[in-house]
């Protein structure tokens, strides 16, 4: 979602008001992670001194399979976002991060999507003490107990299981 916040650059101590819902940008669009209608938004832009700062939220849920046991699991994430919005006209600094605004559009996608991945876990999972699939049958260990043999030796190593008698 893109704001243009020309009403603003040029008024000291003008704001405006950001509110809106993101987009799941295409490349996530068929991943894992599934944010369904996206992430809601709101925020303001301050014109502070001529330099135009940023305070903006977002939340959301999204869908992910179980690290374990495979099963959908719904997640919630929250991100905050406080920034200086720098020009895409050439002048930015090698110490400035990134580029958010290009001529008077701000782009909330750029600014948010990327907070919100960096907020994402490597796995989740559908409960703290998950059990897990059987690795032998593939039995939901949490519905239900397999009769497979737990205590299986991989052939290779049934040496080392002598040593440690």
């Amino acid at each position: 979602m893109v704001f243009d916040v020309q009403s603003i650059l040029k008024t000291d101590g003008a704001k405006m008001q950001l509110a809106g819902l993101l987009d799941v940008p295409e490349l996530y669009q068929n991943s894992e992670y599934d944010f369904g209608e996206g992430a809601r938004f709101s925020g303001v832009v301050a014109n502070i001194g001529g330099v135009l700062e940023l305070t903006v939220s977002a939340e959301g849920t999204f869908c992910v399979p179980c690290a374990r046991c495979a099963k959908e699991t719904r997640q919630t994430f929250s991100v905050s976002v406080r920034e200086t919005l720098t020009d895409c006209d050439g002048k930015a600094t090698e110490s400035e991060e990134r580029v958010l605004l290009c001529g008077t559009s701000l782009d909330m996608d750029d600014v948010l999507w990327p907070e919100i991945f960096l907020t994402l876990e490597p796995k989740y999972l559908c409960k703290p003490d998950c059990k897990g699939l059987c690795p032998q049958c593939g039995a939901d260990l949490n519905e239900n107990p397999c009769d497979c043999k737990e205590d299986t030796i991989d052939p290779r190593m049934a040496g080392l299981a002598d040593l440690l008698q």
